[in-house]
Formats: structure tokens, sequence, C-alpha cells
């Protein structure tokens, strides 16, 4: 019986985390070799076209950490606004807990790779558009004025609010991103 291995997710979870902390550029194979236990020939039987094809894969996972957030943050909420301040305060929290190190896991990629590598700018879109359709659909169940700019635009906030957050090592950034949207 073939032995199952855990390898390819770990390999997955390891180089999220890293492109997060230290970007796509900072991050070697090296260290996402070291850091997730996988190895080498693991990584090119998993991800035969390489480090791009491996942070396609990271940013697939991400998204779907991402959506879950947008999901339970507007999970029980009688407004859009209540949802909104949910989602910035876990987008906070989990910030504020790596230390401030652990940014967007879509824009730490896009920003280094685009526009030389069109395969990783177009995954970033999809990406970015899942969570911008994902606000759009929780705006719409709750009756909001201009959902699809709204969940644009919140998105686009919550993206500097990260950058802004990491340089001031503070949270006050998402909790300014998301009133600055709910007031337009």
């Amino acid at each position: 019986m073939a032995r199952t291995s855990n390898a390819r997710q770990q390999l997955i979870e390891t180089a999220a985390r890293l492109f997060q902390s230290r970007g796509f550029h900072g991050t070697g194979l090296s260290l996402i070799l070291e850091e997730s236990g996988a190895p080498k020939g693991s990584f090119y039987h998993h991800f035969p076209g390489g480090k791009d094809e491996l942070a396609v894969a990271a940013m697939q996972w991400s998204s779907l950490e991402i959506e879950e957030f947008i999901d339970t943050a507007f999970k029980s909420v009688n407004s859009f606004e209540e949802g909104a301040r949910a989602l910035g305060h876990r987008l906070a929290d989990w910030f504020e807990s790596s230390g401030y190190s652990e940014g967007c896991p879509v824009a730490s990629v896009l920003l280094e790779t685009a526009p030389d590598s069109e395969e990783l700018r177009l995954e970033a879109l999809a990406v970015l558009d899942v969570w911008i359709g994902a606000l759009k659909a929780h705006a719409q169940r709750l009756d909001y004025h201009d959902p699809a700019g709204t969940a644009e635009a919140l998105i686009m906030g919550l993206e500097g609010a990260w950058l802004l957050s990491r340089a001031r090592q503070s949270r006050k950034p998402f909790e300014l991103a998301v009133s600055a949207v709910l007031k337009s």
C-alpha cells in the first residue's frame, strides 16, 4: 500500500506563511524546505512548475483563510457595517498576534512579481475578486447600498491597512480603513 504524505500541504502552508512575512523574493526554496520538513524531491514532484506554481497554490490556500474570516465576520450580524467592523477587528487581531509580520497573503506575492509573471498576477486578481465577491454578497444580503463598489473599496482599504499597520506597528489602520469605507 502506498504511503500517504502531507508534504504538499506542508509546502503550501509554509510557503504562504513565509511569503506573508518575508515576501516572495525574500523566501528561498531552501527555507521553504527547511521549515516545512519536506524533502527537495517532494517539492519538485508536487510542484514541477517550481516556486511560481507553489505561489499559486499558496495564494489559493490563503484565499480560503480570508474567505473564512469574511464569512465568520458576517455570519450573525444584522448590518453590513457591523460585519465590516468585525472583519477589520479579526484581521487586526491576526496581524497583531503575528507581531505585524504576516501581511496580506496575496499582496506580498503580487507586488514582487507583477508585471513579470502574468500567471501570478492573474491568480492574485482571481483571489482578490473572490474576496470582493464574498463581501459583495454579504452587502447584498444585508441590503447595503452599492454592494459592488463598497466591497471593492473595503478590500482596497484593508490592503492599505495592512501596509500602514505594519509600518506603524498598530492595529488602528484597520479600524480607520473600515470607518472610511462605511462613511462613503
